[in-house]
């Protein structure tokens, strides 16, 4: 995990993965409660790819019937759905690939079967940092290899020390 800047000041943005919130429980649950009263308290907001999304029970062909805890969350504020990537920005397309190439290296998979979610994650941080969205991103997510290289990424494609990734399990055993 990299500590190069503060997340919580006034231009950083939080982008999260499924594990996240799968890691909370249900609505209900301290853990899920602790996670919004910490983005309320620092008045953040995560931000989740589209992918993350569908994963939490979002799309609306995977969706159970009543209002699902992500759902809820995005409209009380404190996580929001980022667009699609723009996937013709050869930065985007770069750091993704990047991502995966580490992913494959460091678990020992084929690049073919990491999961889109986890380049998604670098998709959406890339674009927040490139657009000026935001000055830094941190990228909280429970796999270590995903957060490992979209910092790896990032930073071998010109966002040294503008994203660092936290640990989802730690920062739920900090908040509880």
């Amino acid at each position: 995990m990299t500590e190069s800047f503060d997340v919580f000041q006034e231009s950083g943005a939080w982008v999260a993965d499924t594990g996240l919130f799968v890691a909370c429980g249900r609505q209900q649950h301290n853990k899920y409660t602790a996670l919004e009263r910490f983005a309320r308290r620092n008045d953040l907001t995560f931000v989740i790819p589209q992918r993350v999304y569908d994963e939490l029970g979002g799309a609306p062909d995977r969706s159970t019937p009543g209002q699902t805890p992500i759902n809820s969350a995005i409209e009380a504020g404190w996580v929001k759905v980022a667009g699609e990537p723009d996937y013709t920005n050869s930065v985007v397309s770069r750091v993704m690939d990047d991502v995966r190439t580490f992913i494959a290296h460091s678990s020992n998979r084929a690049e073919d079967t990491i999961e889109k979610t986890d380049t998604a994650l670098a998709a959406v941080t890339v674009e927040l940092l490139d657009t000026g969205e935001s000055d830094f991103v941190c990228v909280v997510t429970t796999d270590t290899d995903a957060g490992e290289g979209v910092v790896s990424a990032l930073e071998a494609n010109g966002f040294a020390n503008r994203v660092q990734w936290k640990d989802g399990f730690e920062l739920i055993d900090e908040i509880t």
